[in-house]
């Protein structure tokens, strides 16, 4: 029986990966004097969606280490990533202080998933990989933190997603199993690290993550969920199944 439904939040409940994409597409650009164009690394995002802040710029640093390292010579590969983290994040914290544009960004059907299952009586749970202070600055103006019973972000593991750490943590703290648990993700690493914390999971795609999560054959297609509009549906009618 379920008795939790554990929700990401970037891509699941607020399209704020694509923020983040946008944020770290204009940083490089700028730190590179355009001979990287924003494009190129919107392209690329998709595979480091789910990581944790700093699997993130280790891959998009890999990508991109010629023309970083030509534009930004001298510069140890430590200084250069700070300066990556530190032109996105000022990118990004002037995107999530404009409510207009993160409220454009909300994921409609997905929230009311996690209204309904509130209402119902489950224990609801946010495990994202998002830093504190920018999960907090989301979850405020999407007004679910009343919603919550339980709010997990990157300063609660050690290890991230695609690692199961998050979701293992979520459960012994609400002293259930991971078979109780129901997972609600969107990405990759996400879907992963829900498989391997033992716990079933629905992925709710969008256009950065369809192609991926489709291709790696990890889910059964009951599980994949590519209208939105499909997921409450979905969700219950397994809940339902496995009284």
């Amino acid at each position: 029986m379920i008795k939790a439904i554990i929700f990401d939040l970037d891509g699941t409940l607020v399209h704020t990966e694509i923020l983040k994409a946008e944020s770290y597409a204009q940083a490089i650009q700028i730190l590179t004097k355009g001979s990287v164009l924003q494009k190129m690394v919107m392209d690329s995002f998709g595979k480091y969606i789910g990581l944790s802040r700093a699997g993130v710029v280790d891959g998009l640093f890999e990508e991109y280490k010629k023309p970083l390292s030509e534009h930004l010579d001298g510069l140890e590969t430590d200084t250069v990533k700070e300066r990556i983290i530190k032109s996105r994040l000022a990118i990004y914290h002037q995107m999530l202080n404009d409510k207009t544009l993160l409220s454009g960004h909300f994921c409609k059907y997905n929230l009311e998933l996690l209204r309904r299952v509130h209402m119902d009586g489950f224990r609801t749970v946010l495990a994202t990989m998002s830093h504190c202070f920018e999960a907090d600055k989301v979850i405020e103006a999407m007004g679910i933190r009343g919603k919550l019973d339980l709010i997990l972000t990157s300063v609660d593991i050690v290890q991230g997603k695609p690692y199961p750490e998050i979701y293992l943590k979520a459960k012994e703290l609400l002293k259930i199993e991971s078979e109780e648990c129901l997972v609600i993700e969107d990405s990759l690493n996400g879907i992963k690290a829900g498989l391997a914390a033992g716990m079933k999971v629905f992925a709710v795609t969008n256009h950065l993550t369809r192609s991926q999560v489709h291709a790696a054959n990890i889910l059964a297609p009951s599980f994949i969920v590519d209208d939105p509009k499909e997921l409450i549906n979905r969700v219950y009618h397994y809940i339902e199944k496995n009284r």
